[in-house]
């Protein structure tokens, strides 16, 4: 029996990534655990602001929903990856800055960007959910920047259904891609309200963070936490797990297709 890759992103990415997982041969389905839902907020005038912090693509979406561009286009913004730079870029901000993967990544580099904001006393809006899994503005306000935070969407959990259940419940789940500490928290509880923590055993969690790893929880069979956040490392990992880990159950097979002696 073929084993699976199992991705609980938003519908939209996880589309996305099986797309790119089948090019490289890879069987997987999706599982979204929560959908995105924007949250209506009153934004501060720009003129106060001195740069954006985004540490969501989501983030993004919703801001450039609900505010009026053409006064925010021109202000520096700071993103947590390649991913979220390119929905920035979209959304009309022209001054992108990308850090290295993750929101405690992205604080060196607004560091380091802070001689060309100007203004002596410099001013961040952090639109972000509301459900955070690193405090943007503690890190910042600790080292006397203000910042100003703006829950702008939320992760509303989805049910899973029967036949994905089903397949977990079936050992036929290779390896999971995990990349928020919300998704994992709420995969957890699907876990435990369908009874299904027995089958941790058999699955290998691919986590985006040691923070994500740790809202998972234990009794995986194996744990792998990208180096760093990136959609790119965790589909790698996920490639060289699944044919691992299939072609092992290839090699394993019984061979009846030999010639028997005398034929």
């Amino acid at each position: 029996m073929q084993k699976l890759i199992l991705n609980i992103r938003p519908a939209i990415d996880s589309a996305h990534d099986m797309t790119s997982l089948r090019r490289r041969g890879v069987a997987g389905t999706a599982m979204p655990v929560f959908e995105i839902k924007p949250v209506p907020v009153q934004l501060p005038d720009p003129t106060n602001i001195s740069a954006l912090i985004f540490t969501s693509r989501h983030a993004i979406t919703a801001f450039a929903d609900q505010a009026h561009m053409q006064d925010w286009s021109q202000k520096p913004v700071f993103v947590v990856g390649l991913a979220t730079a390119a929905a920035a870029r979209g959304a009309g901000f022209l001054d992108v800055v990308t850090g290295t993967g993750g929101g405690a990544g992205l604080v060196p580099e607004i560091h380091r960007h802070l001689p060309r904001l100007g203004a002596a006393d410099k001013s961040f809006l952090w639109p972000a959910g509301i459900d955070k899994s690193f405090d943007m503005a503690a890190a910042l306000t600790a080292n006397n920047l203000s910042v100003e935070t703006r829950d702008i969407y939320k992760a509303e959990a989805v049910p899973p259904a029967p036949e994905q259940i089903a397949m977990i419940a079936q050992a036929m789940i290779a390896g999971i891609i995990v990349m928020s500490a919300r998704s994992a928290r709420l995969l957890c509880d699907i876990f435990d309200a369908h009874e299904l923590n027995r089958q941790r055993a058999a699955i290998t969690l691919i986590a985006g963070s040691q923070l994500i790893a740790d809202a998972a929880g234990s009794g995986w069979q194996e744990i792998h936490v990208a180096a760093k956040p990136r959609r790119s490392r965790l589909l790698a990992i996920a490639t060289l797990l699944y044919h691992r880990q299939n072609d092992a159950m290839t090699s394993q097979r019984p061979n009846t297709s030999g010639n028997r002696e005398g034929d």
